[in-house]
């Protein structure tokens, strides 16, 4: 088994990052303290678990019993886990507001993660145009069990490969319009020919990367900011329209109301360039019902 400790810029609190994740995921049961990869790497299933190293004040270890290098092991837990935010400029930012200060220490150490896959991310944001998360976690959970493959019990996504040669009626069986399930054989097309490279938008700022996003079919700007601030976890991005974000900014710096999106976007300006995280914040409060706790 090969082993790493990761390098990860603290405040970081493992165990409520996983918890805060987890709980954006309608019928999430799972509550061990070890965070489970599922993935492949030139075709080959890979299982790369992250957990706290024993006796240890907050160190976490990735390891896998795969013929993989530490430097793989390492590029992808430190990828999910956002391993290089450093969120002490935010916790400055804020403390200037009482109830922000507050949330923060309430919160000291959440980071969010980030999906293996962006082909993955991508899928999500198409399931959960305007449909419920519940409706869409059910539907991707059938896309993964009808096209997807397990290791050690741990389900991988399917690769764009599998998904372009699937039929529209074979997507749409897992619960999918016929629009969306278009949307999604269009996208693993484009990968799979070599006309879209969805990794180089890791190199890309925040506007060239929105607009590339936008330029695909059945991605507008809430997709584009979507997949920005989940899948890339680009700390200032928002999707303003998300009804879920409009209410919890209204409730914290709202006076109790739902914003609209022009509101939302006004009201998070003074928190550039933290405003995507400062919204994950506020999210992550009201999953995990600490909201006017101390």
């Amino acid at each position: 088994m090969n082993t790493v400790t990761l390098n990860i810029v603290k405040p970081y609190n493992f165990a409520l990052s996983l918890q805060a994740v987890r709980s954006f995921q309608p019928a999430q049961k799972e509550q061990s303290d070890l965070l489970r990869l599922a993935y492949k790497i030139n075709r080959s299933p890979i299982l790369v678990e992250v957990s706290r190293a024993p006796g240890t004040e907050g160190n976490l270890t990735a390891s896998s019993i795969q013929d993989i290098s530490e430097i793989n092991i390492r590029k992808i837990a430190e990828w999910v886990l956002f391993a290089e935010l450093d969120l002490a400029p935010l916790y400055r930012l804020v403390s200037g507001n009482q109830n922000l200060a507050a949330l923060t220490h309430k919160l000291n150490g959440l980071k969010p993660m980030r999906p293996v896959s962006l082909f993955e991310m991508a899928v999500v944001a198409i399931t959960e145009q305007q449909i419920s998360l519940a409706a869409a976690y059910r539907i991707r959970s059938r896309i993964v069990q009808r096209f997807g493959e397990t290791i050690a019990n741990q389900w991988i996504f399917p690769e764009p490969d599998v998904l372009s040669e699937a039929t529209c009626e074979d997507l749409r069986s897992c619960g999918l319009s016929r629009q969306k399930a278009e949307y999604i054989q269009e996208l693993a097309m484009k990968i799979v020919d070599g006309t879209l490279d969805l990794n180089a938008l890791k190199n890309m700022d925040d506007d060239k990367a929105r607009e590339t996003i936008m330029e695909l079919r059945g991605f507008g700007r809430w997709s584009a900011d979507y997949i920005l601030v989940r899948g890339l976890a680009r700390p200032d991005c928002v999707p303003v329209d998300d009804l879920a974000i409009r209410t919890v900014v209204g409730d914290t710096l709202g006076k109790g109301r739902r914003l609209s999106a022009l509101e939302v976007t006004e009201t998070l300006e003074p928190f550039r360039p933290y405003r995507g995280l400062l919204a994950f914040y506020l999210l992550a409060e009201h999953k995990l019902n600490l909201t006017g706790t101390g």
